[in-house]
C-alpha cells in the first residue's frame, strides 16, 4: 500500500517502523519543518519531500494519508485528507474537543473515507489477551486500574505536549487511560478526578476515580514526575483473582498464578507472524495491520472514529471534574 504521512515528529518515528514490516511504503512526507521532513525522508527513504500538506493531499493513488501531527492540527488536515478523497489513520487524540471530533466525522462520512484513529495500547498482546479473558467471562471484572509514571524527557515528548494549547498529559497520555477504560469498563457513569502542576507548565500528576452503573470501577493514576517509565494495568476479579499487565515489557501476570501464564505464550504465538524487536511500536503494528486489511476488504477499521470520539468525551469530563472539584456525569 502507498502512503502518504503528514509530519515527522515522535509518532510518525513509531509509524514507521510498524511500516517496515508490513506490504507498506511511504511514498511522500510532509512536515511545517523543511530540514526535519528532509533528514526523516533520508533516514527512512522516502521519495518526496514536501512542505505544504495541500500538496500531500493532492499526490495520487495513495491507498491512506497518515496523520501524525499535535492535535491542534487533526480537525483541518483530516477535513483536508476527507475532502481529497483519501482514507485516513489518524493519530490519537482524535481532536481536542468534542465539536471536533464530530466535524471530522462529518467530513470523513460527507467523502465516504474510512477513518482509523491510531489508539494502539488496545491492540498490545498482553492487554489483548487480558481483555479476551474479561469478555470470555474467566474475569468478572470488579475494578479495572491503569497506573502510568514517566516523564516527558524520557518519552520524547515534543515541546508542543507541554502547552497548554495542546491540553498536555491529560489529552496525550490520558487518552491511553480513556480509550482502554472505555473498553474494559462497560456503562461508565460518572468521573471524578484531582491533580496537581508540579514541574510542568500543564498539570502533570492526577488520579481519576470512574464509576460504572454495575459492580466494577475504574482507576486511573498518572504522572510525568518520575525518574523510572512504569506502565502498570490491573484488573481484579470477584473471585479475588488478579490480572497485572505489564505494559512496558508486554507481559501478563495471573495471581494466584494458574495456567494462565502458559495461555498467554499461546496467544502471542496465535498472533503470529508478529515481528520481534518492534517494542512500543507492536500495537501500532497490529492497528495498522488490521486496518491496511480493512482497507482492502472494504471492512470497518478496528478503531472507528465514534470510539475517538467518545474517549474524548471522557477526557472532557474528566477536565472539567478537575477544574470544579466535582464529580461528572458521563452518558
Amino acid at each position: 500500500m502507498k502512503i502518504g504521512l503528514l509530519g515527522c515528529g515522535r509518532a510518525a518515528e513509531l509509524h514507521m517502523a510498524a511500516f517496515k514490516h508490513l506490504d507498506a511504503s511511504v511514498v511522500a512526507v510532509c512536515d511545517i519543518d523543511g530540514e526535519r521532513a528532509t533528514e526523516f525522508s533520508r533516514r527512512h527513504n522516502i521519495p518526496r519531500v514536501l512542505s505544504n500538506y495541500m500538496d500531500l493531499l493532492a499526490t495520487k493513488n495513495l491507498d491512506f494519508v497518515d496523520i501524525c501531527t499535535p492535535p491542534s492540527t487533526h480537525v483541518p488536515f483530516a477535513s483536508a485528507a476527507a475532502e481529497s478523497g483519501h482514507d485516513i489513520l489518524l493519530e490519537k487524540p482524535m481532536a481536542l474537543t468534542l465539536t471536533g471530533c464530530e466535524e471530522i466525522i462529518r467530513q470523513s462520512a460527507k467523502h465516504s473515507v474510512k477513518l482509523c484513529i491510531c489508539h494502539n495500547q488496545m491492540f498490545f498482546p498482553s492487554i489483548k489477551r487480558a481483555n479476551s479473558l474479561v469478555l470470555s467471562g474467566e474475569y468478572d471484572l470488579t475494578s479495572f486500574r491503569t497506573s502510568v509514571k514517566e516523564n516527558p524527557t524520557m518519552i520524547g515528548a515534543p515541546a508542543w505536549n507541554l502547552s497548554d494549547s495542546e491540553k498536555g498529559m491529560i489529552w496525550d497520555s490520558g487518552c491511553h487511560h480513556a480509550y482502554l477504560h472505555l473498553n474494559f469498563l462497560k456503562e461508565i457513569s460518572e468521573v471524578y478526578a484531582v491533580g496537581n502542576t508540579v514541574s510542568h507548565p500543564v498539570l502533570d500528576n492526577y488520579a481519576v476515580l470512574l464509576r460504572t452503573s454495575g459492580k466494577a470501577i475504574g482507576i486511573m493514576e498518572m504522572s510525568w514526575l518520575s525518574k523510572i517509565i512504569e506502565a502498570v494495568y490491573e484488573i481484579d476479579s470477584s473471585d479475588g483473582k488478579r490480572l497485572i499487565i505489564d505494559r512496558h515489557h508486554d507481559s501478563v501476570t495471573e495471581l494466584p498464578e494458574s495456567s494462565h501464564s502458559n495461555l498467554f505464550s499461546g496467544f502471542k504465538k496465535a498472533l503470529n507472524p508478529t515481528p520481534e524487536g518492534l517494542g512500543y511500536s507492536i500495537g501500532h503494528y497490529l492497528l495498522i495491520r488490521e486496518y491496511m486489511s480493512s482497507l482492502r476488504k472494504d471492512e470497518p477499521p478496528p478503531v472507528n472514529p465514534n470510539e475517538g470520539r467518545r474517549a474524548i468525551k471522557l477526557l472532557e469530563c474528566i477536565d472539567e471534574s478537575l477544574k470544579t472539584g466535582k464529580p461528572v456525569k458521563f452518558q
